[in-house]
């Protein structure tokens, strides 16, 4: 179960801005991985950031509280809490004074930020390390919903490069010491900051740990691996997937020769001309002609599998509802299958030929009898 972001800055859902700003700084500082050793300390540090991103933005709040912890982290990730929270202004305006004044030696607080979510968060660049993940909205049909579907998709990114086969080195050339790290793979960076010095040992960005890097560089991709074009790629819609749903291919984002990004499909389920969804059902309403709601008979009901014959027994009221057990959508997370409810509306003529209009008024003469007087026309 995902934890509630009030719970752990500690206020309540109806704490103001100043009262949730005041927690996370009181936070902030208590956990911040630099300072507090304990095991858990930067797990901490980043749950309590992922809440104040969202419970500080007033339209991601009101996101939050509409759907919930659950429903709000399958709709939402890491790139979408984020987007737009720049820790550097949030620290200087919590009066957090890291990479200002007295602290200039460090280069901004955002560093602090790329090392912590560096394994966290698919969307933030790391260089050679991972490649991007890519966010892609693809509309379907409620038919796609039913029975699944499969969808191809020219997807634009950086895929492997041809020439080099990804590794960003010249065919035949030959592996030197990397003179970034000088063949040590990592690199030692010591900062100031308003904890004190803090040394951090990194993966040298220039050879990805290796400690070696290629004589020259690949002419095509320019050392990178990468290059931008296009792929067909063949996208899977399993039966039952809701609207705003996100579905994961994972390796099929942006090519890195550390491990590629994902591709992340964004499902929007396009309003239907004759159903309408609520969950697991379906609804859909059949007008029929007033003859067979009185006499009773077999009509052609829609489906989303076609038609189907359904019985209309005589004396049928408008807004009889009819249930078609099974004919509605699967369940994304089971086996359960939904219905199909039908509202059958009775259609009455706009006009009467001569000869309806005599039968109609003969109907009435043989209504007004004696074995129909204590209807109740009205309702009362």
């Amino acid at each position: 179960m995902a934890e509630d972001y009030y719970s752990l800055l500690g206020v309540p859902k109806t704490a103001s801005l100043d009262d949730i700003k005041r927690a996370y700084r009181d936070l902030a500082l208590k956990y911040h991985p630099d300072v507090n050793k304990t095991e858990n300390a930067e797990e901490k540090f980043k749950a309590i950031n992922e809440a104040y991103a969202v419970l500080s933005n007033p339209e991601k709040r009101r996101q939050y509280d509409a759907y919930g912890p659950e429903q709000f982290g399958q709709r939402y990730n890491a790139e979408d809490i984020f987007r737009g929270f720049n820790f550097e202004d949030i620290f200087r305006d919590l009066g957090i004074n890291v990479g200002f004044g007295n602290f200039s030696n460090f280069s901004s607080s955002n560093d602090i930020f790329d090392r912590l979510f560096s394994q966290g968060f698919g969307t933030r660049n790391r260089g050679i390390d991972e490649g991007q993940s890519i966010l892609y909205r693809m509309d379907v049909s409620l038919e796609d919903v039913a029975g699944g579907a499969e969808k191809g998709i020219m997807l634009r990114h950086v895929k492997k490069c041809d020439r080099c086969s990804g590794i960003g080195a010249e065919p035949g050339s030959r592996i030197i010491k990397c003179d970034h790290c000088n063949g040590s793979g990592y690199m030692t960076i010591v900062r100031n900051s308003m904890f004190g010095r803090m040394q951090t040992t990194t993966t040298c960005d220039k050879c990805g740990g290796t400690g070696k890097v290629y004589e020259k560089q690949c002419r095509q991709c320019h050392g990178k691996g990468g290059v931008v074009g296009e792929d067909k790629v063949s996208v899977k819609i399993p039966a039952g997937v809701e609207d705003g749903m996100r579905l994961r291919l994972k390796g099929m984002g942006d090519y890195s020769r550390g491990a590629p990004g994902d591709l992340f499909i964004e499902v929007h389920v396009q309003k239907h001309k004759l159903f309408r969804r609520e969950g697991n059902d379906i609804y859909a309403e059949v007008s029929i002609p007033f003859y067979v709601a009185s006499l009773g008979g077999k009509i052609d009901a829609p489906t989303l599998h076609g038609t189907t014959s359904i019985e209309v027994h005589q004396g049928t009221q408008p807004g009889t509802k009819v249930i078609l057990g099974g004919e509605g959508l699967k369940s994304f997370r089971g086996s359960r299958q939904g219905d199909e409810i039908i509202t059958v509306n009775v259609s009455l003529p706009k006009n009467l030929s001569k000869e309806e209009e005599e039968l109609m008024k003969k109907f009435r003469d043989l209504d007004s009898g004696s074995e129909h007087k204590d209807r109740n026309w009205f309702g009362r």
